[in-house]
């Protein structure tokens, strides 16, 4: 859906500047140990144990001398796998079918896929226990070559619904629905984009974080 877009809503939103988030989330190190998860494959360096980046998680994620394993531990850790209720068990479920997320992030990696074809990668069928799209979209975003593909969570999402007046993400509650499929998520990531050409050059992963930012 091309703009206009809501006002005053689209107001509020382009007054708010860009400020990078710096480190946040959990430390890799420390949220392994917690969760006791074993089989994190051996890298370049050591699991970081410190918080990190956006870059730094995805220079890790994208690098090939990397496992994408190794990028999955840190892009969880960063996004706050397990801090929601039941989280713990979320965590646990997910790595349990590491050997298929590690194929879904080997083809992301790998490049050339559409972001409705990436997001198909984890609904449906292809769905990883403990897995949901708040959490994989994270992980197009990270792993996802060529993709320019958006974190789709629950402030990214009701921040396009607002703009737009439209459920282009469905929700459920305060989440993001597993019922979305790969068309909601092209149709986000489009909403984005077009956010970013509104805003005069404004990169679209700046945009999104600016969705997560504020209000």
């Amino acid at each position: 859906m091309p703009p206009p877009y809501v006002n005053p809503h689209l107001g509020d939103f382009s007054a708010i500047p860009h400020v990078p988030a710096g480190p946040v989330g959990y430390v890799p190190l420390k949220w392994v140990s917690h969760h006791s998860l074993i089989g994190v494959p051996v890298a370049p360096i050591l699991l970081p144990n410190t918080q990190l980046t956006r870059a730094q998680v995805m220079r890790i994620c994208r690098d090939p001398t990397y496992p994408v394993l190794f990028g999955y531990v840190c892009a969880m850790a960063w996004g706050l796998q397990g801090a929601e209720p039941r989280g713990f068990g979320h965590v646990v479920a997910a790595w349990g079918n590491r050997v298929s997320i590690e194929q879904k992030l080997l083809a992301l990696r790998a490049g050339g896929l559409t972001r409705r074809d990436a997001y198909n990668l984890f609904t449906g069928g292809n769905g990883v226990p403990g897995l949901g799209p708040a959490y994989f979209t994270k992980l197009l975003y990270f792993f996802g070559n060529g993709l320019n593909g958006y974190i789709m969570d629950q402030w990214s999402g009701k921040s396009v619904n607002l703009l737009t007046a439209t459920q282009v993400v469905r929700m459920s509650g305060n989440s993001v629905s597993n019922l979305n499929k790969g068309g909601n998520y092209q149709a986000f990531c489009e909403e984005v984009d077009a956010m970013a050409s509104l805003l005069r050059g404004v990169p679209g992963d700046q945009v999104e974080e600016m969705m997560m930012s504020r209000g």
